[in-house]
């Protein structure tokens, strides 16, 4: 079969291939066509024309995973961020040395007898825990630190011996940490000795 198009009107004719080489009117427009176009193949008696249907293919997404390797690096900061800014406290003790019945000072004072005794630096802590060093106050722990310092070294120039006794009076309703602090700058300076006595502050 040969197809040809109407150069008038654009009609498409379709005649036989035997007419291949001849013109024929338009059946639209009756213009005189020339039948010199490319035939069209013929389909055999029997035959059909297969479809082949168009099949697409999806791609396979791949399969989500979680990433653990960022959770990872954060725990590590924050575990080295707390190591870094952990505020460890030591706890200081006082060492006692047994002491030797043979010497006096083994023997049971009193607590007048300590209070005269010129050896000893008193301290005095009220229940408001306000803390005094022979009757001068210490508001900070460097001005406590300085004045136990300064009492056992004595008075430089002046040939005053130090005293190296400490004797810490605390009335029973003040805070435990503030007689700690007390014990902890006697050991601190190198108080060799070291008492503790409870007493009401109104006794002071």
């Amino acid at each position: 079969m040969l197809r040809v198009k109407c150069p008038q009107c654009g009609t498409v004719v379709t005649v036989a291939d035997n007419l291949r080489g001849t013109s024929g009117p338009c059946p639209a427009c009756g213009h005189v066509i020339p039948f010199d176009g490319p035939s069209k193949p013929s389909v055999e008696a029997g035959e059909e024309a297969q479809s082949v249907p168009i099949r697409f293919t999806r791609p396979e997404m791949p399969e989500e995973v979680m990433d653990m390797t960022p959770m990872v690096d954060v725990v590590f900061q924050l575990l080295i961020f707390f190591m870094m800014t952990a505020a460890f406290s030591l706890q200081k003790a006082l060492e006692m040395p047994p002491s030797d019945k043979q010497e006096k000072t083994a023997q049971a004072q009193t607590l007048e007898e300590l209070e005269n005794e010129s050896d000893f630096v008193i301290v005095r802590i009220d229940r408001d825990n306000n803390i005094t060093v022979d009757g001068e106050d210490a508001p900070s722990d460097q001005e406590l630190l300085n004045k136990l310092r300064e009492a056992k070294l004595g008075e430089l120039g002046k040939g005053a011996p130090g005293r190296t006794g400490l004797l810490v009076l605390a009335d029973p309703q003040c805070r435990h940490e503030t007689v700690v602090k007390a014990l902890d700058a006697g050991n601190a300076v190198g108080m060799e000795r070291i008492r503790l006595a409870t007493v009401e502050d109104t006794a002071f």
